[in-house]
């Protein structure tokens, strides 16, 4: 990672669309056990120990092998790249680290909200209801936004009613876990605080996507996940610690300097 990044703000565009995972429904936050599974793999580095000791010593404390094989399955999908070879991520870094439990739980959120189906739904319908002023959302909001978009999309042509009605309930109890919404069945937005570690994770994070200058960073959809606009964003990195990352603008000219080699040397600062 270069250490200083400057560029006018006529940036490219960073990254291609992904394409939406079919199995949309499937969104249980499971914070507590993807947490342990994560700290647990780092600490044997091995996918068969790990399967091992989720499934067989219930480190999970669940009651069936089944259960407990269905929250490895799709833990592994999101955070787990590749079973074979062990790879530390920056997210399983963070979980095996020394953090505090907010930044450890913002930046498990920002990583969980990749998911394509989250991430649409986050930028395309949540953030825009939230710049407009709603106060609140509930799941048949969700569901009509899914059936406008329906045909856009070739991995949500032929979803049923009740998958889409089950996708959309559990879209809102995985964001009021994760604390951006709160409430039951209607579900009002939540005032949050991001940490200043959570930020300069996010702008890492960025460069270590793709990111190419200040302004590839500070216009990143990837801060709508937490429903900040590019004005707080801006401020956000601006007055963040000085240890992290520092900014300035003159004119069209924005100046981001990273102040870590590495996102696992960023982390080791926390």
């Amino acid at each position: 990672m270069s250490n200083e990044h400057i560029e006018p703000r006529d940036g490219e565009e960073i990254e291609a669309a992904a394409s939406l995972d079919p199995k949309i429904a499937h969104h249980s936050t499971y914070i507590d056990e993807t947490k342990r599974i994560l700290r647990t793999y780092v600490d044997c580095e091995s996918y068969e120990e790990l399967e091992r000791r989720v499934v067989e010593e219930n480190i999970l404390n669940k009651d069936t092998d089944e259960y407990r094989t269905n929250i490895l399955r799709e833990v592994t999908r999101r955070h787990i790249p590749d079973k074979e070879e062990y790879t530390e991520t920056p997210l399983m870094k963070i979980m095996s680290a020394d953090v505090r439990s907010d930044v450890t739980d913002w930046c498990l959120y920002y990583e969980f909200a990749q998911d394509p189906f989250i991430r649409l739904v986050t930028l395309d319908f949540l953030y825009p209801e939230f710049e407009r002023g709603t106060l609140s959302v509930q799941a048949t909001d969700i569901v009509t936004f899914i059936e406008s978009i329906q045909e856009d999309y070739a991995d949500l042509r032929d979803r049923s009613e009740s998958t889409i009605n089950e996708a959309a309930t559990k879209y809102l109890t995985a964001l009021r876990n994760y604390g951006l919404l709160e409430g039951t069945q209607r579900k009002e937005f939540a005032v949050i605080y991001v940490p200043d570690e959570t930020v300069a994770y996010v702008v890492y994070r960025l460069f270590q996507k793709g990111a190419k200058s200040a302004s590839d960073v500070i216009e990143h959809d990837d801060w709508k996940l937490f429903l900040m606009n590019e004005s707080e964003v801006q401020r956000r990195i601006r007055d963040i610690s000085p240890q992290y990352v520092s900014y300035e603008k003159r004119g069209s000219t924005e100046r981001l300097i990273t102040k870590h080699d590495s996102i696992e040397d960023l982390i080791d600062a926390f």
